[in-house]
C-alpha cells in the first residue's frame, strides 16, 4: 500500500478513535464527579503520573527498535523485521519484570505524594496495586503493537481501542452509577486492558504470519545502532517523563488532591487537544519515516514546511478557544466552586499547551530521522529547569508557579535546540528562516486571542446556550482572522489546493497527499516519478480486521 493510502487509513480511523475517546470520556468523568467525588480524579491524575515515571524502565527501546524496522520494511527485508521483533519482544519481558521491582518497591511510600493524608473510604495502596496491574498487562502487546505501527496499519490498533473503549466505558459509567465502587471501576479498566492486548495480538500474528518463527541473529551494524539510539532516547524519555508528569506530582504533593482534581478537569480538555495531534502525527509517523529513508532532503523539506504550518495553524486556534471558552465551560460543567482555578492559571495552562504543540512537526520528523543522539543531553537539561523552577516557584505562587516552571524549561531548551538538531542535520540549513517564521506565527497568535477574548467579553456568561453561541463566535471569528492572515503565504495555498484534492478524492478515486505531493496521474509535482515513496505489502497483508 502507498503512503498515501496509509494516511487516509490512520486519520480516519484516528479520528473516529479520538473523538470517541474524547466524548466518552467527558461522559465519564461527569459521572466520577457527580458520583465520587474531587479527590478520585485528583487521585487519578496522581497515580497516572506515577506509573508515567515507573515506565522510564522502557528507556526508549521500542522507539528505537521501530524505527529501524522503517528502513527493512520499505526494502522488504522480511528477516530483519523478524529480527527485531524478536529482539523487542525479549527486551519487553525484561522491562516488565523491571516495573514490577520497582513499582511495588514504591508502594510503602505513596502517603507522602498525598498533601493533607490519605483520601477517605478508599485504600490507596490497594488501588495503586490495581494501576501496577494494569500497567504490567499493557507490555504484553507492545511488540505486536509496534509492528501495526511499522507497517503504517495504525488504522487497526485505532479500530480496537475504539471498540473497547465503547464497551468499558458504558460498563463503568453503569457501575459508577449503580455501585459507587471505585476498585469495581477501576478492575473493568485492567479486564478491557487485557482484552485489548490479547486482541492486538491475534490479529497482528494473523495478518504478518511471516514474522513469528525463528529469527536470524541481528547484524552488529544494526545493533550499534539500536544501542546508540537507546542509550540517546533513554536520556529523552527520562527528561520527557519528569517534564510532563511532575506537574500533577507536585500539585499533590504540595496542595493536595483536591487542587488537584480540579486542575485535572482542564488538563483533560488539554489532553483531549493534544489528541488531535496525535491523530495527525500518528496518522503521519511511519509515513514520514519511510519518506525520510527514501527521499532526498530537499523534497522532504518541502513536505516539512507545509506539515509545520498545519501545527502552527492548528496551535493557534486552539489557543484562542481556549483563552476564550476554558472558564465559561468549566462553570456550566462542573457548577464552579471547588472544581474551577483561577483565569491566570487557565492563561499559564494555554500558554504551556501552545509552546508544546509548537513542536510538533520538528519532533516528527526529527524522530524519523533518527537524530536521537544529538540532542540527547537536551531532555536532561529540560527537566532539571523544569523541577527546580517548578520546587521554586510553588512556594511563592501555588499552582501558577508549577506550571510557570514547565513555561520556562520548554523555553530555555527544547524551543530552539530541537529545530537548530534537525535543519543542521537533516535538512543541512540555516534556522534563521524557521525562527523567523515563528515569531511571526507567535505574533499572529496572540492578536487573534486578544482579539476574540474581547469580542466573547462582550457576550453574556451563564448557561449552556449562552456557551454555544460563545463556541460558535470564537470558531468563526478565529478562523476569518487566521485566514487573512495566513492567506498570502505559500503554506496556505498549499494547504488550500491539498483540501481541494480531499474534496475531490470523495468523488473520484487518486490524488495526493501532503507527504506524497503527487498529481492524479502518479507523476510527482517535483518533477520525479513517485514510485521509489511507495512502499508495497504483500497481497496477504491486505487483509484487516474488518
Amino acid at each position: 500500500m502507498s503512503r498515501t493510502d496509509n494516511i487516509k487509513k490512520n486519520l480516519t480511523f484516528n479520528i473516529i478513535r479520538y473523538v470517541t475517546q474524547l466524548v466518552l470520556q467527558f461522559f465519564l468523568r461527569t459521572v466520577l464527579i457527580y458520583t465520587m467525588g474531587v479527590e478520585y480524579l485528583g487521585l487519578n491524575g496522581l497515580f497516572t503520573n506515577i506509573f508515567s515515571f515507573l515506565n522510564l524502565a522502557e528507556l526508549g527501546i521500542g522507539s528505537a527498535i521501530v524505527f529501524s524496522m522503517y528502513k527493512p520494511i520499505a526494502e522488504g527485508d522480511t528477516e530483519k523485521v523478524k529480527t527485531l521483533q524478536a529482539m523487542y519482544k525479549k527486551f519487553y519481558l525484561i522491562i516488565c519484570i523491571v516495573v514490577l521491582v520497582l513499582g511495588l518497591g514504591l508502594t510503602p511510600f505513596i502517603k507522602y505524594f498525598m498533601s493533607g493524608g490519605i483520601v477517605a473510604n478508599i485504600n490507596v495502596y490497594v488501588l495503586y496495586l490495581m494501576y501496577l496491574l494494569n500497567t504490567l498487562v499493557g507490555y504484553l502487546c507492545a511488540h505486536k503493537r509496534s509492528l501495526l505501527f511499522a507497517y503504517q496499519r495504525n488504522d487497526i490498533e485505532s479500530k480496537i481501542r475504539t471498540i473497547c473503549l465503547i464497551c468499558m466505558t458504558i460498563i463503568q459509567m453503569g457501575v459508577l452509577l449503580l455501585t459507587k465502587n471505585y476498585y469495581l471501576y477501576f478492575a473493568i479498566t485492567i479486564v478491557f486492558t487485557i482484552i485489548e492486548c490479547l486482541w492486538i495480538y491475534i490479529v497482528a500474528k494473523k495478518k504478518y504470519p511471516e514474522i513469528d518463527g525463528p529469527s536470524q541473529p541481528l547484524d552488529n551494524e544494526t545493533k550499534k545502532v539500536i544501542t546508540k539510539n537507546v542509550a540517546a532516547l533513554s536520556m529523552h524519555k527520562i527528561g520527557t517523563s519528569v517534564v510532563l508528569s511532575t506537574d500533577n506530582i507536585l500539585i499533590s504533593s504540595f496542595l493536595g488532591v483536591v487542587l488537584l482534581g480540579a486542575y485535572s478537569n482542564y488538563f483533560m480538555i488539554i489532553s483531549a487537544l493534544t489528541s488531535v495531534y496525535s491523530v495527525l502525527s500518528n496518522a503521519l509517523t511511519a509515513s514520514v519515516g519511510n519518506l525520510v529513508a527514501s527521499a532526498d532532503s530537499e523534497y522532504s523539506y518541502s513536505r516539512f514546511k507545509t506539515i509545520r504550518f498545519i501545527f502552527s495553524y492548528l496551535s493557534a486556534f486552539c489557543a484562542v478557544c481556549l483563552v476564550s471558552l476554558f472558564q465559561p465551560f468549566m462553570e456550566v460543567w462542573t457548577g464552579g466552586g471547588e472544581y474551577m482555578l483561577e483565569f491566570s492559571t487557565v492563561v499559564l495552562i494555554v500558554i504551556s499547551f501552545y509552546l508544546s504543540r509548537m513542536r510538533t512537526a520538528v519532533n516528527l520528523y526529527k524522530d524519523a530521522s533518527g537524530l536521537f543522539w544529538k540532542d540527547r543531553w537536551k531532555p536532561i537539561f529540560e527537566s532539571v529547569v523544569n523541577l527546580v523552577a517548578s520546587i521554586v516557584l510553588v512556594k511563592f505562587m501555588g499552582i501558577n508557579g508549577i506550571i510557570l516552571g514547565t513555561i520556562i524549561s520548554t523555553i530555555v531548551a527544547p524551543l530552539w535546540i530541537e529545530p537548530l538538531v534537525l535543519y543542521k542535520n537533516y535538512f543541512k540549513k540555516s534556522t534563521k528562516t524557521y525562527f523567523f517564521r515563528y515569531l511571526i506565527d507567535v505574533g499572529i497568535m496572540i492578536v487573534v486571542c486578544g482579539i476574540t477574548y474581547l469580542v466573547c467579553g462582550l457576550l453574556p456568561v451563564g448557561g449552556l446556550w449562552l456557551l454555544l453561541i460563545r463556541f460558535a463566535v470564537c470558531i468563526v471569528l478565529a478562523n476569518i482572522l487566521l485566514v487573512l492572515a495566513y492567506l498570502p503565504t505559500k503554506e496556505f495555498k498549499d494547504c488550500f489546493n491539498i483540501a481541494k484534492q480531499i474534496v475531490r478524492k470523495m468523488f473520484r478515486r487518486g490524488g495526493s497527499t501532503v507527504l506524497d505531493g503527487v498529481s492524479d496521474t502518479g507523476v510527482s509535482q517535483d518533477g520525479a516519478s513517485d514510485s521509489n515513496q511507495e512502499v508495497y505489502e504483500d497481497e496477504t497483508h491486505n487483509k484487516n480486521i474488518d
